[in-house]
């Protein structure tokens, strides 16, 4: 089950969020036949067999699959979600959206999007069949690891969502993505971006006022996707400078929809061209944005930007498959311009430092008060023991980084960067709750050498 509020996903039946400690709502059993019931075994067409389901959301859910005829291949099969249809029509409507999103993709062909093979209709749903992504979303990556990103990172994402929704904008016609959010990215094991579920894009008809429907994600997606106007290039233009933005600053869009703080306020690492492409890409007039992705990839990308990664960036001695050298910044992993990087396993953000250290400083902390209590424990309290003597002895710098894991894990708490991140608050949690260890058995340490008295 996903918490509503962290978004973790929990097992079933769990009462508590593991993460953050909400408590989760009581799930109502599935109607028989439901989208996302599935069970596994489940064979379809004679030929997919489902091994298990890897997410659900409004749109739809998401099986692995495996092959009967490629018994080496496996599939990620879309299941269309049934619970907004009320009647025969809107039936209907929803086979035809779920047909032309699989024409739409089949047709397609780039190294950012999922490939499509085939698409059927069984027990009265619909179905796709799409390649199968490794890895996870980038929802689940920061949540994990943490914001803001470092830069050289978060560039080289960028650089893969730019070239893939230029290509889609210079479909004939146009193809706009318009749910552009970190759950509807993939990241590979190898750093390569993917973008997923395609249940809102919309070919673009020029001449059109405004948009039937309102979709998107609140934060997200642009004003013009609410009844304000009719979507275009310029509407991924403002989702990716709002994706953006969230990963090199850590704001969270959805709290001030249509309202970001300047990128270089909330961050001063975020250079100031960068800063202002943001600013510009995510206006909440459209006329005033870039025209298109390949204006705000330049303004990201040009002269300043290349100069601006560099300058601080050394060669580590690597040559990148695309035949330039691989660079290092001092606060990230090996990168390449172009070209992809791991993403699974750099150090924490920045702005955990002080949870980090408060984690550590109160594990410390913690095991030399304990060694301590022992000491004196077995010496019977008598500081002229040999033991009382180094029990006490380990005991004073030991009270010492009790203090100080227990005040740095407070800061952390206050400080919103780490606040919002999820191993900033469990690091900062961990170094009070052993500092508060620690002071308890420094008391145990007193009364030990008080009872000899």
């Amino acid at each position: 089950m996903r918490c509503p509020s962290c978004q973790t996903e929990n097992r079933a039946g769990t009462r508590f969020c593991v993460e953050c400690g909400l408590r989760l709502p009581i799930a109502s059993p599935a109607p028989p036949g439901a989208t996302g019931t599935l069970p596994q075994q489940t064979v379809l067409q004679d030929r997919y067999v489902i091994t298990q389901k890897l997410g659900q959301g409004g749109m739809g859910a998401v099986y692995r699959a495996s092959d009967r005829r490629l018994s080496t291949v496996s599939w990620a099969v879309k299941e269309m979600s049934q619970s907004a249809i009320t009647g025969p029509l809107e039936r209907q409507r929803a086979r035809e959206a779920f047909r032309r999103e699989a024409e739409m993709l089949a047709a397609l062909t780039h190294p950012n999007l999922p490939r499509v093979t085939d698409h059927f209709e069984q027990d009265g749903k619909a179905y796709l069949v799409m390649e199968y992504v490794p890895g996870e979303t980038l929802l689940c990556f920061v949540q994990r690891e943490g914001l803001p990103q470092p830069l050289p990172r978060v560039l080289e994402w960028a650089r893969q969502l730019c070239d893939v929704l230029d290509y889609l904008h210079t479909q004939q016609p146009p193809i706009i993505f318009r749910d552009l959010k970190p759950a509807n990215i993939m990241l590979t094991p190898h750093g390569q971006v993917k973008l997923i579920d395609f249940g809102i894009a919309r070919v673009f008809k020029p001449g059109q006022a405004r948009d039937t429907q309102a979709f998107g994600t609140i934060g997200y997606s642009a004003p013009e996707q609410y009844g304000r106007g009719q979507t275009d290039a310029r509407s991924d233009v403002y989702a990716l400078g709002v994706l953006l933005h969230q990963l090199l600053t850590g704001h969270d869009p959805t709290i001030t929809p249509f309202r970001l703080p300047p990128a270089t306020q909330l961050n001063p690492n975020v250079p100031a061209h960068i800063s202002a492409a943001l600013a510009t890409a995510t206006d909440t007039d459209p006329d005033r944005r870039f025209p298109n992705i390949r204006a705000f990839r330049d303004a990201l990308f040009g002269t300043a930007a290349q100069v601006m990664i560099r300058t601080d960036a050394q060669p580590i001695g690597q040559v990148a498959a695309g035949g330039g050298a691989i660079y290092a910044r001092p606060d990230s992993q090996p990168y390449s311009q172009p070209g992809s990087q791991p993403y699974g396993t750099g150090a924490p953000p920045a702005t955990t430092g002080l949870a980090n250290a408060s984690r550590w400083i109160g594990i410390a902390s913690v095991g030399m008060m304990g060694v301590a209590t022992l000491l004196i424990f077995m010496s019977g309290g008598d500081l002229q023991e040999p033991l009382g003597s180094v029990g006490m002895f380990l005991s004073i710098p030991s009270f010492g980084g009790m203090l100080v894991a227990m005040t740095l894990g407070i800061l952390a708490l206050i400080r919103r960067p780490t606040g919002q991140t999820s191993s900033g608050r469990r690091h900062a949690i961990v170094g009070i709750a052993t500092g508060s260890v620690a002071l308890v058995l420094c008391c145990v340490i007193v009364v030990l050498i008080g009872s000899t008295e």
